[in-house]
């Protein structure tokens, strides 16, 4: 049996974060789903996540803004960020700690 991960997405695009949610639970998985970074901040506050899948272009706070506030406050689980993006991600943007660059999704 396969193992089951506790997700988080974090899309502001209501048929992409229903199509992963919907495809992430369909495969097993638990999923939590937040529409911008502020909302992923107050799950993240309660939970912890073995993913976290987040769009890099939303209102409000985008995805490197929460990745940069999920190095500061959560460190251990920075390197569990994958973005997921339909733009084309900046190359220079890298973890801070660690320097890796963070993995990058691209949306069809």
């Amino acid at each position: 049996m396969a193992m089951a991960y506790h997700i988080l997405v974090v899309e502001d695009e209501p048929d992409t974060r229903e199509l992963l949610d919907f495809t992430l639970r369909w495969n097993g998985h638990h999923v939590d789903t937040a529409t911008n970074g502020r909302e992923a901040l107050d799950l993240l506050a309660e939970h912890s996540y073995d993913v976290i899948l987040s769009n890099l272009n939303m209102p409000e706070m985008d995805g490197e803004d929460l990745y940069r506030r999920i190095e500061h406050g959560w460190p251990h689980l920075a390197p569990r960020v994958v973005f997921v993006t339909a733009a084309r991600p900046d190359p220079s943007f890298r973890a801070q700690y660690g320097g890796r660059p963070v993995p990058v999704l691209m949306k069809p």
